[in-house]
């Protein structure tokens, strides 16, 4: 009877980290409720997966193709490393039973929660809905000193009601720049849009700020009129960021890269322009799906639900201040990494280019929507300030169990309500 139990809880843990699954069923599903014939429902579950592996194989690409970013620059600046006596995989096999457990109580509160109060979001974003049970996890467990029974309810009911009060603070600017299309964000990059939108708003109110597109082509420069396509906005902008840590140190990069360091310049630029494209086409395959699919999901378990969604399904309402703003995100967490290493500050301060691209994109759409190219650059510095400080604060805390984890993941949400909670369970424990 136990190993049944075991398996089953297994299957729903490997179930919830796999979003193709999660939301290719949630597809197939919504159309079966609306009573679509048979193939209608099969093909829209598998395109809508297929969509999501996109999703996935693009963001991989993307993170192979600036990871080595990082690398160069730790290198670089010779600063001693986070020592992790624990780490991400260690708790996840530790602890898997107990994320499992948490992630099933936790998506049945938002359901109850989206279906009795009127703020009716459902977080359909896959992969960080087991990460927002890991992260939450490990905060009560090596911060509060939880366990068993209470690790597990602690941790469901944070990220239940994360699930529903995250997507209602972020609508008022997410219906705003999608066009009340029927989603909105379900995000860990959920602070920087707050931020962003707060900032950005009444900025491009005051001083008359325009959105990108509403700019004629004859505004720009001739030689940056080409930018105004990510397609080669970003292929560019990051191959010169090589070429620039190539000029400071030719023979580091020649060896991380394992070629020449202009041809490694190249090829990263034009992995990460690739990377993109599949991104893209993936997020519209998803969507083509499943907002329609949602309809009957909604109907029948909970009435006017909006599904919350990943930050991606975004980027196409502002291609140019996705580019902008992923940019000057990642710029702005290097120059912060630098900052606490002249600071003296003890630890590398890790820049988690992927996590801070993508929250400076974020960052950067929203910020486009109401002030232009101001409000892209405001955006993406926002989600650099918010990740770097957070991580500082954050690493003598955790740094031990999950340092690694902050080196590649320390999403803006995960590092400002980690040191929220880790602040409540200390005066709990006071």
């Amino acid at each position: 009877m136990a190993d049944i139990f075991t398996e089953t809880l297994n299957f729903i843990i490997a179930f919830f980290r796999n979003p193709a699954l999660l939301l290719g069923i949630i597809t197939a599903v919504g159309l079966w409720l609306q009573k679509r014939p048979w193939e209608q429902v099969i093909t829209s579950g598998i395109k809508a997966a297929i969509g999501v592996l996109l999703i996935l194989a693009g963001a991989g690409l993307l993170a192979n193709a600036i990871a080595p970013i990082n690398t160069i620059i730790s290198i670089m600046r010779n600063t001693p490393a986070v020592n992790v006596t624990i780490g991400t995989d260690k708790i996840i096999l530790e602890y898997g039973t107990e994320i499992g457990i948490a992630i099933i109580l936790g998506w049945i509160l938002n359901l109850v929660l989206a279906r009795l109060l009127p703020t009716k979001y459902v977080m359909l974003t896959g992969h960080l809905i087991f990460w927002d049970a890991f992260w939450f996890l490990v905060i009560f467990r090596f911060v509060g000193g939880l366990t068993g029974i209470s690790l597990i309810i602690a941790t469901a009911l944070w990220i239940g009601f994360r699930w529903i009060y995250q997507p209602f603070y972020t609508h008022f600017f997410d219906e705003e720049v999608n066009n009340n299309e029927g989603f909105v964000l379900g995000h860990t990059a959920s602070l920087v849009v707050l931020f962003t939108g707060l900032i950005t708003k009444p900025l491009g109110k005051v001083f008359k700020l325009e959105k990108s597109e509403q700019k004629s082509e004859e505004e720009l420069p001739a030689i940056l009129r080409f930018f105004r396509d990510p397609y080669v906005f970003l292929p560019v902008a990051y191959m010169l960021i090589y070429l620039i840590l190539a000029a400071f140190d030719w023979g580091l990069v020649a060896q991380v890269g394992g070629m020449n360091p202009i041809i490694f310049s190249l090829l990263q630029g034009l992995y990460f322009g690739a990377g993109f494209a599949v991104l893209m086409q993936g997020v519209r395959m998803l969507i083509g799906e499943l907002i329609p699919a949602f309809q009957g999901f909604a109907e029948k378990v909970v009435p006017q639900a909006k599904p919350a969604l990943d930050c991606p399904l975004f980027f196409p309402y502002s291609p140019i201040g996705m580019a902008v703003g992923g940019f000057v995100g990642v710029i702005t967490m290097v120059a912060m990494s630098l900052l606490f290493t002249v600071m003296g500050y003890p630890y590398f301060v890790y820049a988690p280019t992927m996590s801070v691209w993508f929250h400076g994109a974020t960052g950067g759409v929203y910020g486009d929507h109401y002030a232009g190219k101001t409000g892209m650059i405001i955006g993406g510095v926002i989600a650099g300030v918010l990740m770097a400080v957070g991580s500082a604060l954050l690493i003598p805390i955790v740094g031990f169990a999950v340092g690694d984890f902050l080196s590649w993941a320390a999403d803006t949400d995960y590092v400002i309500y980690g040191l929220l909670l880790a602040w409540l369970l200390g005066l709990f424990k006071s």
